[in-house]
């Protein structure tokens, strides 16, 4: 898959040097293309943006995983473009949109550990504990569901 950045990655690249996290696990295994989000014809981000949140957000669920003592974690859902999130019903502002919200399972913790242990650092964004996965995001003000 080509990057806004140019660079070429598959799907068990590394999100950034040293990552658990690859890009098939941010892109579907790399069938989700990054693309500029327009809303009634208005860029609100840039594919190239988007390239850019989701290496942050690597780095951010590195360190949660790290919190979490490193067992593996599962991701469910991280990058949708707007066509993916429409069709599955996803929110019109949808984090996943903007690849910075990552729905995922730990192999340790159930979602409501998960809550309890990353509370007080989560203060940038939003979580919800479901059932059967976390989602996790970082919007830049604290948010809960």
């Amino acid at each position: 898959m080509l990057l806004p950045s140019g660079n070429t990655v598959y799907s068990s690249t590394p999100i950034y040097p040293g990552s658990h996290f690859t890009w098939g696990e941010a892109t579907k295994n790399c069938t989700r293309q990054l693309e500029n989000l327009v809303i009634n014809g208005r860029l609100i981000i840039s594919a190239a943006a988007i390239e850019q949140n989701i290496i942050q957000t690597a780095r951010k669920m590195d360190r949660y995983r790290a919190q979490l003592g490193n067992y593996p974690i599962t991701v469910h859902s991280w990058y949708r473009p707007s066509g993916v999130n429409r069709s599955i019903g996803g929110s019109k502002g949808s984090r996943h949109l903007y690849g910075d919200g990552v729905d995922w399972v730990s192999h340790r913790y159930s979602p409501r550990q998960i809550a309890e242990i990353l509370e007080a650092n989560h203060d940038q964004g939003g979580y919800k504990a479901y059932n059967k996965f976390t989602h996790t995001d970082w919007r830049g003000y604290k948010v809960r569901w």
